[in-house]
């Protein structure tokens, strides 16, 4: 029942109700008037001609008032047909805005209501803008956990390897392999806090927004040899490092939880994709003219061509479905595009050359 009532079209009943308020009222206006005026004409009857009203007056004062009624009853009928029309003008786009509005209630934030004019319009266009804006807002959620999965990965993978390497004997159990381990986990707990703040590049431990202060540039890279050397060497890769004097005593302006994702992405890249038995290398050295350290990392990449060079760092993008050489390992396709993302939000920037087959990715990030 009450269902019922609150589907009713209730501002179409309203604008009727409205008018035919509007009408009446002016009929019992104008009524009233009539039958003062007709009094008053009575008096004037007898008092200035001395003539008694007789039945030809009552005539035309009954034929008067039927004319009036009939004027009322056809101006409320004009009225009401009115108001319809008008009331279906006005609510036919407060209707559609009202499906898009029952649509984005139930989460389809690609919903658009028409724009037409006036101050319906103005609604309109204030619902597209907060739709396009929830829409933007969950198209970024779905984009930082697809991103978070990417980056939790990482050291998952780096654990595991650890692990089976101390069961093949490959690892000693000693304190240089525990602090790897811990090296790993301290990432993970880093990552852990970037989902309570749901903020990928702003991590929500304020120990983690710290740059390297007490870390040199080369240190900061050192770091991250150590962590892929076992992954680079189970693959029969060499991994060289190559760090300018220019860099001597030079620290990163950007936090060392960051620093090691850029790292971490590039690397990952580089043992899933390198050629077997070909040397890989990070070089790095500081930008002439510039506060800025820059990061090249290389390896041979026979499938990767000048025309894929532009979507190497669009989000998903493959070269081809055979580039993934290593077993049980597949990729999803948003390691650069993260790099491009964190180089960006801490004023840095990352390119790809081709050098021959070698592929070469450049990072520059700004030193403190």
């Amino acid at each position: 029942m009450f269902e019922r009532l609150h589907r009713l079209p209730w501002l179409t009943l309203q604008i009727i109700a409205a008018n035919a308020a509007v009408i009446l009222a002016l009929a019992a206006a104008w009524y009233l008037a009539f039958m003062r005026q007709s009094s008053v004409y009575s008096e004037r009857l007898m008092s200035t001609f001395n003539i008694e009203p007789g039945s030809l007056h009552a005539m035309y004062v009954d034929d008067v008032e039927r004319q009036l009624w009939a004027t009322v009853i056809i101006g409320l009928l004009a009225a009401i047909l009115a108001s319809i029309g008008l009331a279906f003008l006005i609510v036919r786009p407060l209707r559609s805005l009202a499906r898009a509005t029952e649509r984005l209630r139930h989460g389809d934030y690609r919903v658009r209501s028409a724009i037409e004019g006036g101050e319906v319009g103005h609604l309109a266009e204030n619902f597209n803008a907060l739709a396009a804006a929830l829409e933007q807002e969950d198209q970024r959620r779905a984009q930082y956990l697809a991103d978070l999965s990417h980056e939790l990965r990482t050291p998952i993978t780096s654990l595991r390897g650890y692990t089976e390497g101390l069961e093949d004997g490959v690892f000693q159990a000693d304190e240089a392999f525990f602090k790897l381990m811990a090296s790993e986990l301290s990432h993970l707990s880093a990552l852990t806090h970037s989902i309570e703040a749901m903020q990928l590049q702003h991590p929500a431990n304020d120990d983690d927004l710290k740059p390297c202060s007490g870390t040199p540039v080369g240190e900061c890279i050192s770091d991250a040899k150590i962590r892929w050397d076992a992954r680079f060497q189970k693959r029969g890769l060499k991994l060289d490092l190559d760090v300018s004097s220019t860099l001597l005593g030079q620290r990163f302006a950007v936090s060392e939880n960051i620093l090691r994702q850029i790292a971490d992405n590039l690397l990952s890249n580089m043992a899933r994709y390198a050629s077997d038995n070909k040397s890989c290398r990070i070089s790095a050295a500081k930008s002439v003219g510039e506060n800025v350290a820059r990061l090249k990392f290389s390896n041979d990449a026979p499938d990767v061509n000048h025309a894929a060079l532009p979507f190497l760092f669009d989000r998903f993008y493959r070269v081809s479905d055979s580039r993934t050489r290593t077993q049980q390992d597949h990729s999803s396709g948003l390691g650069l595009s993260i790099v491009k993302q964190l180089c960006l939000s801490n004023q840095g920037n990352v390119d790809a050359t081709l050098n021959g087959q070698r592929l070469e990715i450049a990072v520059h990030l700004p030193l403190k």
